[in-house]
């Protein structure tokens, strides 16, 4: 059991997977987000979802079905859900104290979106002093106009080398 570690799993939530609007290599992504939950489930590290709370009318409105995680994707007893607001998790929540309070010292990230949550979210881990790992093939998001997808996660691993520990699903020991 780990301990000190805790695996933050960010926004992996129904409408990420919506049948008309999936994240880039839904599937994919899909896997490896489960493979990472089975391995923090086998070691008894603590798991965390953090769930972004929607404005009226968004595909994640609090409370509708895109906002609910993804069905695949089952809660158990230990687990912790933090609501948020904002693309960092750790501004207007429990976050942060709940993770001191646990012990916790260490971050293993994967989530949606990648430009936006995901970033965010490695970077305040890290000026609040936390360990992060991110898994490099284990967040995702969507093309844009100027960017296709796999350029916009190529570049937020680029930005974040020199903060975080980058891995793959392969190479994440828990």
């Amino acid at each position: 059991m780990n301990l000190n570690t805790a695996l933050l799993l960010i926004d992996v939530q129904a409408k990420m997977f919506a049948p008309f609007t999936p994240v880039h290599q839904a599937d994919d992504f899909l896997d490896n987000i489960l493979k990472l939950l089975r391995l923090a489930r086998a070691s008894g590290t603590q798991v965390i979802f953090v769930q972004n709370n929607g404005q009226a009318g968004e595909a994640d409105e609090t409370r509708t079905e895109g906002w609910l995680l993804h069905p695949e994707i089952e809660i158990i007893s230990g687990d912790l859900i933090v609501q948020k607001s904002l693309p960092d998790p750790f501004t207007g929540t429990e976050l942060h104290q709940a993770l001191k309070g646990r012990g916790i010292h260490k971050l293993i990230v994967a989530g949606t979106p990648s430009e936006t949550s995901v970033e965010a979210t490695c970077l305040k881990a890290c000026e609040l002093g936390y360990g992060v790992t991110l898994v490099s093939d284990a967040h995702s998001t969507y093309a844009t106009k100027e960017n296709t997808a796999e350029d916009i996660i190529a570049r937020v691993n680029r930005n974040l080398k020199d903060f975080v520990s980058l891995w793959q699903v392969s190479d994440v020991q828990i």
